[in-house]
C-alpha cells in the first residue's frame, strides 16, 4: 500500500464566493496573486475547461523559499482541469517543470454570508518533504489571494 501525503487548508475570504471562482479561473486574474511571497507569476496560460490544461510561470529571483540551483530563477507548475463545478468546486491535476511526480489539488468554495469559505486539499504528494515544500507555498499563495481579493493588489502586483 502506498502512502501519500496531504495539504490541507482554509481561508475565510472578504469576496463572494463568484468573485473567488474568478480569481481561480481567468488568467488574467489568476497572474495577479497566485504564487508565494517574494514570487512574481510571470506566465499564466489556462484553457479552463474540463480536460484543459494550465501552465504558471513564477520568477523565484527574489523569493525566500528558492528553487534549487539547478531549477534556476523560475518554477513553472502545470497541470489540467479534471472538475469543474462553478462557483463550488475545482480540481485539477499539479506538477513541476523538471519533477516526476504529480499530484491533485482540490479548491472548494462555500459562501458564508458576504464572505466565501475557501477549503484547499492538495493530495496525492509523494513524500513529508513534498508536503512540507507545498505546504509552504500554498500557505503565502492563499493569503496572496486573500489580499488580492481584499484590496486588488497582491505581492506581486
Amino acid at each position: 500500500m502506498t502512502t501519500t501525503h496531504t495539504v490541507l487548508q482554509t481561508r475565510v475570504l472578504n469576496s463572494s464566493t463568484g468573485r473567488a471562482w474568478d480569481a481561480w479561473t481567468k488568467p488574467e486574474l489568476m497572474k495577479q496573486w497566485f504564487c508565494p511571497l517574494g514570487m512574481k507569476a510571470i506566465e499564466v496560460e489556462a484553457d479552463f475547461r474540463l480536460g484543459g490544461t494550465f501552465r504558471i510561470v513564477m520568477d523565484a529571483s527574489g523569493a525566500a523559499m528558492r528553487p534549487p540551483p539547478e531549477v534556476g530563477d523560475h518554477l513553472t507548475a502545470y497541470g489540467s482541469y479534471q472538475r469543474i463545478e462553478p462557483p463550488h468546486e475545482l480540481a485539477f491535476s499539479w506538477a513541476w517543470e523538471g519533477r516526476e511526480e504529480t499530484s491533485r489539488v482540490t479548491i472548494t468554495m462555500t459562501p458564508k454570508g458576504d464572505k466565501t469559505v475557501l477549503v484547499l486539499e492538495h493530495d496525492g504528494l509523494m513524500d513529508e518533504a513534498s508536503r512540507i515544500f507545498h505546504e509552504n507555498g500554498w500557505t503565502p499563495t492563499l493569503e496572496n489571494l486573500a489580499r488580492h481579493l481584499n484590496t486588488g493588489n497582491a505581492w506581486n502586483s
